[in-house]
C-alpha cells in the first residue's frame, strides 16, 4: 500500500482541528485531512473493538483519478491513509475507483464504485462492485442490478439486506441522476425500484444515506444547489413521507454543493463533503464534520446470586421458582480494545454504573459503533461461581440506561434442572379486571384493545350538501359527530381507576416486561440451554397469568376477540383445551362451568396468559434472534397457562402477576459439586439486536 504522506494526514484530537469561521463554527473542516487534494466519500469499518477509515480520494494534487485510501486505529488513533494497491479495490485499469458503502452487520461485505473494463473489454461507465472479504483478501463481483448507463453512491440499508444507490438509467448522459432501491432475497438482488416520491426527472438526485432510524438522508438540486434533504423511510424500505431540506446550521451553504452524507457509526458526527470554500481557500470537495447531541449511556450491572434452593411458600402456589437474590459486592471490567481495567462497588442492591459520554469520544473518527466491556462479578462467600460476560454495547441504538445482569452460581448442589422462571410479582400488569396488558410502549405486540389507543374503526362522517336559505325556508346545518362512550361495567374496567393511574402503572409493566425480556435472553445463552440447542433438544416456554381473589361484578363479560379468532393469530400457541370453547365474546366470568378455581377467576388467569403470551413472544421474536431462530427451527415449545390463585396464606403481592417459565424437560447435569464456569458475549441494542 502507497503512504500518502503529504496528502492526507488522519488526526483523531478535536484540538487539531481547524474550525471554518467562514461559515458555521460548528461544522469543523480538518486541514490535514483534506490537504490540498480532494477527499469525499468518506466510510467506516466497523470491526469489533476498532473501526477502519475508508476515504476517496486524488492520488496527487490536481489528478482526475479516484482511488481508495485506508486509515486504521491504533493506540494513537487513527495513522496516516494508504492507498490500497490490491487490484480489486483500486483496478490499474479504471480512472475512478470509491465511494464504498459496508454492510451494517458484515463489515467484510462492502460494495464499491469503479468504472473498470469487464471482462469483454468493453468499457463501463460507473458501476457497482460486491466486495467480499475472505481469508486475507477483498473479491469483487460486478452486480447484476448494474445498467448500461451510470451508476454510482451506493448506501446500504439498516440490515444489509436492501441497497440504495443512484443512477440516470432513466435520463441518460443528461446528469439528472435518480435514488433507487434494490433488495437481497435468498443471495439475489431485486429489479432496482425508482423512489419516485422524491426524484423529478430533470432534477440530479445522489448520494443516498439510511442512518439507523430508517430516515433516508441524500442530495438533490430542486432548489439550485446540491443540497442534503431527508425523508422518513416505512417497513417496505420506501419514502413514507414527504421530504424535507435538512436545517442544519452550517450544512446546506447557498452557492456550494453538497454530497455524501452519512452519521459516523457512533451516532455522534453527521458527515458531508462540500466544494464551500475551505481553510486554504480551496474549492474542491472536502470533508467536513459537525458533532450531533447525544445523550450519555449509562450501562447499569445488577449482581443476583442463583441457587437451586426453592422458596416452599412460592413453590406451593406457583411450581419452581429460581432463588435469587441481589448481591453487595465487586464487579471487575475491562474495556476494550484499550484493556483499561477497573473496578466497580455495587450499592447494597448489587447495583453498580459505568457512563459513556459522547462529549469525550475524540472526533468523527474515533466514534465507534459499539463499546466492548468484560465484566465479572467476585464471589460474594464460598460455593458460588461467577460468569464472565463479554458485553457489545451499540451506544446509538442504546437508550440511555442499558441494564445487565451478572450471575453468581451456586456450586453445592450436586445437580440442577435446567430451568428459570421469571415473574412480575406486586406489579399491577392489568387495569382492575381487565384482561389486556396495560403497556404503552408494547401495545401494538398483543390483539386486544388497549385503553391507551382510540380504537375508532371509523372516520369522521361524510357532510351531506346542504341548501342555502332562499324565501320560502332557512336552513341549519348541524354536523355529525362520532361519540365515544366508555363500556362502562360490562367489561370490567374500572375507568376511574385507569384516568387515576393507568400511565403510571404502564410505565411499570414497560419497564417490567423489558426486565423479563433481558431475562429471557440471558436465560437463553446458559450454557444447559446451548447444549440441548445443539443436541436439538426442545426448549419449553410457558406464559403464565395470574389473578387475585377479588371478586368480579355479575355483569362483568368477556368483550374481546373469540377463542378461535385469537387463535389465528397464534395458530403455535399450546393452550388448555378445556378454555377453548369458554372463551368468547360475551362470556360471563365465573360461569358456564368454568368458574373460579382455589378462589380466583379462572377465565381472567387464562386470558391474561394468552394475551401476555402473545405479546411477549412477539416481542421476543423481534429483539432475541436465538428466541427466532428456536421459534423458526421448530426446537421450542411454547404455552399459555392461567392461573387463579388461593385467596389463602399468600401475600397479596404475588397474587397479580405475569411470569415466564423456560425449561428442557428431562434435563439434568451432573455437577459433582462444582458447575462450569460460563463465558457469553451479550449483545445489547438495536442494531447489535437486529444484525443477529
Amino acid at each position: 500500500m502507497k503512504t500518502l504522506t503529504s496528502i492526507i494526514v488522519v488526526v483523531v484530537a478535536l484540538s487539531s482541528l481547524n474550525v471554518l469561521t467562514a461559515q458555521d463554527t460548528s461544522v469543523v473542516f480538518d486541514k490535514d485531512l483534506n490537504n490540498s487534494s480532494e477527499a469525499y466519500a468518506l466510510a467506516f469499518r466497523n470491526l469489533p473493538g476498532q473501526m477502519e477509515a475508508w476515504l476517496t480520494v486524488a492520488p496527487t494534487s490536481g489528478s482526475a483519478k479516484r482511488v481508495l485510501a485506508l486509515s486504521t486505529c491504533g493506540e494513537g488513533g487513527f495513522g496516516t491513509p494508504t492507498i490500497f494497491d490490491d487490484q480489486e479495490l483500486n483496478s490499474q485499469r479504471s480512472a475512478y475507483n470509491g465511494v464504498p458503502t459496508f454492510n451494517p452487520c458484515d463489515p467484510n461485505e462492502a460494495i464499491i464504485v469503479s468504472d473498470r473494463i469487464a471482462k469483454d473489454q468493453s468499457r463501463y461507465s460507473n458501476d457497482l462492485y460486491l466486495m467480499s472479504y475472505n481469508n486475507g483478501r477483498w473479491l469483487s463481483t460486478r452486480m447484476s442490478i448494474n445498467s448500461s448507463s451510470w451508476d454510482d453512491t451506493p448506501s446500504f440499508g439498516t440490515n444489509g439486506n436492501s441497497l440504495y444507490f443512484a443512477s440516470d438509467r432513466r435520463n441518460p448522459g443528461r446528469g439528472a441522476g435518480d435514488i433507487y432501491v434494490s433488495h437481497r432475497d435468498n443471495g439475489l438482488w431485486s429489479e432496482p425500484e425508482l423512489l419516485k416520491t422524491i426524484c423529478s426527472v430533470n432534477d440530479h438526485e445522489s448520494s443516498p444515506f439510511v442512518s439507523r432510524d430508517g430516515t433516508l438522508y441524500y442530495t438533490t438540486n430542486r432548489d439550485g444547489s446540491q443540497d442534503i434533504w431527508s425523508v422518513s423511510l416505512g417497513p417496505d424500505g420506501m419514502p413514507n413521507s414527504e421530504p424535507v431540506k435538512l436545517q442544519m446550521d452550517g450544512v446546506n451553504l447557498d452557492d456550494s454543493d453538497e454530497y455524501h452524507p452519512m452519521i459516523t457509526p457512533g451516532g455522534n458526527f453527521f458527515v458531508f463533503s462540500s466544494n464551500r470554500s475551505g481553510f486554504d481557500g480551496n474549492t474542491s470537495f472536502r470533508l467536513y464534520h459537525k458533532q450531533l447531541p447525544q445523550e450519555s449511556t449509562t450501562l447499569k450491572l445488577t449482581v443476583t446470586a442463583r441457587t437451586v434452593i426453592r422458596d416452599k411458600q412460592k413453590i406451593q402456589f406457583f411450581g419452581k421458582l429460581d432463588s435469587i437474590y441481589a448481591v453487595n459486592t465487586d464487579i471487575g471490567v475491562v474495556l476494550l480494545p484499550t484493556e483499561r481495567q477497573d473496578r466497580l462497588k455495587t450499592s447494597a442492591d448489587g447495583v453498580a454504573s459505568i457512563t459513556f459520554d459522547p462529549n469525550r469520544v475524540g472526533g468523527p473518527f474515533a466514534d465507534l459503533g459499539t463499546r466492548t466491556i468484560v465484566a465479572r462479578a467476585f464471589e460474594h462467600q464460598r460455593g458460588y461461581m461467577a460468569g464472565i460476560d463479554t458485553l457489545v454495547l451499540d451506544l446509538a441504538g442504546c437508550g440511555p440506561i442499558v441494564e445487565h445482569t451478572l450471575y453468581l452460581d451456586d456450586t453445592l448442589s450436586k445437580s440442577r434442572t435446567c430451568d428459570f422462571s421469571f415473574r412480575t410479582f406486586n406489579v399491577p400488569f392489568f387495569i382492575t379486571t381487565y384482561w389486556c396488558p396495560t403497556t404503552k410502549k408494547f401495545r401494538s405486540y398483543t390483539p386486544c384493545t388497549s385503553l391507551f389507543v382510540d380504537d375508532l374503526s371509523c372516520t369522521e362522517p361524510d357532510q351531506p350538501e346542504y341548501c342555502e336559505t332562499n324565501e320560502a325556508y332557512s336552513y341549519e346545518f348541524i354536523p355529525a359527530r362520532v361519540v365515544r362512550t366508555n363500556r362502562r361495567s360490562e367489561n370490567c374496567v374500572n375507568y376511574p381507576e385507569f384516568e387515576s393511574r393507568g400511565a403510571g402503572w404502564a410505565d411499570e409493566v414497560d419497564a417490567n416486561i423489558e426486565r423479563m425480556r433481558d431475562e429471557v435472553r440471558a436465560a437463553l445463552s446458559e450454557s444447559c440451554i446451548q447444549e440441548a440447542i445443539r443436541k436439538k433438544h426442545i426448549v419449553s416456554i410457558t406464559y403464565v397469568g395470574t389473578t387475585d381473589d377479588r371478586s368480579i361484578g355479575a355483569k362483568c363479560e368477556y368483550t374481546g376477540q373469540d377463542y378461535q379468532d385469537i387463535k389465528t393469530l397464534a395458530p403455535d400457541i399450546e393452550i388448555a383445551h378445556e378454555i377453548e370453547s369458554f372463551i368468547k365474546t360475551g362470556q360471563k366470568f365465573n360461569a358456564g362451568g368454568y368458574g373460579g378455581k382455589a378462589g380466583g377467576n379462572q377465565l381472567l388467569s387464562d386470558l391474561r396468559s394468552l394475551y401476555f403470551a402473545i405479546l411477549f413472544d412477539n416481542l421476543c421474536r423481534e429483539t432475541i434472534p436465538v428466541y427466532r431462530t428456536l421459534r423458526e427451527s421448530g426446537l421450542m415449545r411454547v404455552l399459555s397457562r392461567g392461573e387463579a390463585i388461593d385467596q389463602r396464606d399468600l401475600p397479596y403481592e404475588f397474587k397479580r402477576a405475569a411470569g415466564v417459565e423456560i425449561e428442557v424437560p428431562d434435563y439434568e447435569a451432573i455437577a459433582a459439586g462444582m458447575l462450569e464456569q460460563q463465558h457469553r458475549t451479550i449483545y445489547l441494542g438495536q442494531s447489535t439486536e437486529r444484525c443477529r
